[in-house]
């Protein structure tokens, strides 16, 4: 009895203990009743034009799925071919390639049916997709130094600002960093957002727009949407 209790307190202390057994739910080996191949994670159909945007949907999703490891390359196959994880291994590296190919245009799809493992395939399409949206990248960032505020609401304005902000650092993201190394690159581009709010507002604001740039410290592309507002 003391046995059990103590198996079961030592379970609740490492909720991870095991995440290597197929059977348990937060293991990323465990296929559930909706983890079909027939799955579609996202509704967005990957072409030539759109690899960003459907690689950050696809990582979520696959994040959810508890299944995002197989493309990062962090759940790697196990090096012993008879390694009781090899079976379900295979069988998770599959899924997420169908799971994967059920969401390509034809044409891309055709050419991703010999990929042996779910990393080796997002690498592919990352390496052949990612440098083609140069277009869309010029699209975005001309959209951002025309758009002005005009007949919308403020809340319309920012909207549309935002979403193409949004897009813009989903193509040109900014490296993670501990040191603060780069805490001046990131306040140079929040400062950047925030001068091109400002300067698209209507007249109306003129009075509002010189006090804020007095502000300090510089405040944020929300805190001045909420001041505006």
């Amino acid at each position: 009895m003391a046995d059990s209790i103590n198996s079961n307190a030592n379970q609740n202390a490492n909720p991870n203990s095991n995440i290597s057994d197929p059977s348990q739910p937060n293991s990323p080996y465990f296929i559930g009743s909706n983890d079909s191949s027939g799955v579609l994670l996202v509704t967005q159909m990957l072409d030539s034009s759109n690899y960003h945007s459907w690689a950050r949907s696809m990582k979520r999703a696959l994040r959810i799925k508890n299944k995002l490891g197989f493309v990062d390359g962090s759940i790697c196959e196990p090096s012993e071919a008879d390694s009781p994880l090899m079976d379900h291994w295979l069988r998770c590296n599959d899924i997420v390639i169908t799971w994967l190919q059920n969401t390509m245009s034809v044409d891309i799809k055709s050419s991703t049916l010999y990929a042996e493992t779910a990393h080796q395939l997002w690498k592919e399409l990352e390496q052949r997709l990612a440098q083609q949206n140069a277009p869309r990248i010029y699209e975005v960032k001309q959209g951002i130094a025309t758009i002005m505020q005009n007949q919308d609401t403020v809340s319309m304005y920012y909207s549309k600002l935002k979403t193409l902000l949004d897009e813009l650092m989903n193509y040109e993201s900014i490296p993670n960093c501990t040191c603060g190394g780069l805490k001046t690159i990131v306040d140079n581009h929040e400062r950047d957002w925030v001068m091109k709010f400002l300067m698209g507002l209507n007249d109306t604001y003129k009075a509002l727009k010189a006090q804020i740039l007095l502000i300090k410290p510089f405040p944020s592309l929300n805190e001045v949407y909420s001041i505006i507002q």
